[in-house]
């Protein structure tokens, strides 16, 4: 059972896109403003925050930004439920700490929401939440079953 998705940020390059272009124009306005290490910081933080990767293999969940940035990862024996959630929008992108729990997005507002086993939660926005339900259900659907006995 593997799986890796990666969901590109269109919502947060979008902003970073904005944040530019008003850079660009205020730059012209008033060239004698060194604003070229806000550039700089605008750059390295699309590139870090622009994507949001979830791997699952057969032990583990993991999930990181950009190129392997923030990574983080679980146990899958600690998932003891999983289902796809609608998250508000005004929650926002990137990692935060809302209502139910942890939440690590990039766009839109669809999350799979993992509930663990020592009571808290973690959501990861994904624009692939049934696939990804899919394969962690598998898992606890396997993890569950009784063993038959042979004889």
């Amino acid at each position: 059972m593997q799986y890796k998705h990666t969901q590109v940020g269109i919502v947060t390059l979008a902003v970073f896109g904005i944040i530019t272009a008003l850079l660009v124009f205020a730059s012209m306005s008033k060239p004698e403003e060194p604003i070229g290490f806000v550039f700089i910081v605008l750059a390295i933080a699309s590139v870090l925050f622009s994507t949001l990767t979830v791997k699952v293999d057969d032990t583990n969940i993991r999930w990181f930004f950009g190129p392997n940035f923030w990574s983080k990862s679980m146990p899958l024996s600690k998932v003891m439920s999983v289902k796809k959630v609608r998250t508000k929008w005004y929650y926002g992108f990137g990692i935060r700490l809302i209502s139910t729990g942890w939440l690590y997005n990039v766009s839109g507002l669809t999350a799979v929401e993992l509930k663990l086993t020592d009571g808290t939660t973690v959501s990861l926005g994904t624009d692939d939440a049934d696939s990804l339900v899919a394969v962690i259900e598998s898992h606890l659907n396997n993890e569950t079953k009784p063993l038959q006995a042979f004889g």
